[in-house]
């Protein structure tokens, strides 16, 4: 086989960027995984430490492996690379994302649980009177994020004039640090 391509029965083919995007999807998911699988494997197999950090085509989301962990592995490296420790923080700051998101999704099933219980024990009348409560709260919910929308554009106008480049999560100090909801998003 030559460097040119990969050899399919006796004839080179050329590797090419694949231009579908649910193409694109199906194979960075699949390759994803054979890849995870063979670190993991080479990990086992032969005791080496392996970090894998591996961004989706959109870019808007990082997958990673590592063994024994990715923040372990990412720390032999302290000041010396740049981009590393912004990954490493990103990667911190992510998986802090990720358990408050797990918190508040089981926080939810636990309330929609007791509305469930609740609903189920009323009687016509108050069924039609909750309806009717409900259908105002959703009025007042729309209205309430018309406001938060108008203020909104005007925050994020303001903040893409000061912006220099692109801002891919929180800034370095708010992840060691506890996160906070004001900052600005490209």
């Amino acid at each position: 086989m030559s460097s040119k391509g990969r050899s399919l029965g006796g004839r080179e083919e050329k590797m090419k960027a694949i231009v579908k995007v649910e193409h694109q999807r199906i194979i960075f998911s699949k390759y994803k995984q054979e890849i995870f699988k063979k670190a993991a494997e080479l990990s086992t197999q032969c005791g080496v430490d392996i970090a894998i950090l591996l961004f989706s085509p959109q870019g808007n989301t990082t997958y990673s492996f590592g063994s024994p962990s990715v923040d372990s592995i990412i720390t032999w490296f302290p000041g010396e690379n740049r981009r590393l420790d912004a990954l490493r923080q990103e990667h911190r700051w992510l998986e802090k994302q990720v358990k408050a998101e797990k918190e508040r999704g089981n926080a939810l099933d636990v309330a929609r649980k007791k509305w469930e219980d609740y609903i189920n024990g009323l009687g016509w009348e108050e069924l039609l009177q909750v309806i009717g409560n409900l259908e105002g709260l959703k009025r007042n919910a729309h209205a309430e994020l018309q406001k938060k929308a108008a203020v909104a554009a005007s925050a994020s106008a303001s903040c893409s004039s000061s912006m220099s480049g692109a801002n891919y999560g929180p800034p370095a100090e708010e992840i060691d640090d506890e996160i906070t909801d004001t900052y600005c998003s490209p």
